[in-house]
């Protein structure tokens, strides 16, 4: 890798624009834009990545996220993965296999990481319901809108 190249990453990096955790795919890979906790009116944390078929094996989310006001309640993202494929009643359905969600984030520093499920061998599509929230301590967590993306296999 050239030496201009190392250096523009290295800068996007440390502003945050590019995830610094390995490539999670081998196709097309879907992106989630950025979406945001708010709390009271103000953005208390926020997430953005990607979604995309992990060597024809794991549905894998490639997730980033930061709590943007360190004030003691963690950032974390939630993944709900699904199929399209037969259900018990043999109708084609989004059919939920699991729920997934990453390590907390107190910092105003973003971390990335990915977040997965083994692909289901009778579906022809996997899909993510993918949102950020706020862990808060004794209620309810504060979570961002949900960002849904899918792909075919």
């Amino acid at each position: 890798m050239s030496r201009i190249l190392k250096t523009a990453l290295a800068c996007a990096a440390a502003v945050g624009l590019v995830s610094v955790t390995a490539p999670v795919a081998n196709a097309a890979t879907q992106h989630w834009g950025t979406v945001y906790v708010y709390d009271h009116g103000g953005k208390v944390g926020a997430g953005y990545g990607d979604f995309a078929n992990n060597g024809g094996v794991y549905a894998t989310v490639g997730a980033n996220w930061v709590d943007m006001l360190n004030d003691g309640n963690a950032i974390y993202v939630q993944v709900d993965f699904s199929f399209w494929e037969k259900d018990h009643t043999g109708q084609w359905d989004w059919v939920i296999d699991k729920s997934v969600q990453s390590s907390r984030n107190s910092r105003f520093k973003p971390v990335g990481g990915p977040l997965s499920t083994r692909l289901h061998a009778g579906a022809t599509q996997a899909r993510a319901d993918i949102k950020v929230c706020e862990d808060i301590s004794l209620t309810t967590d504060i979570c961002s809108a949900h960002a849904i993306v899918s792909f075919s296999y």
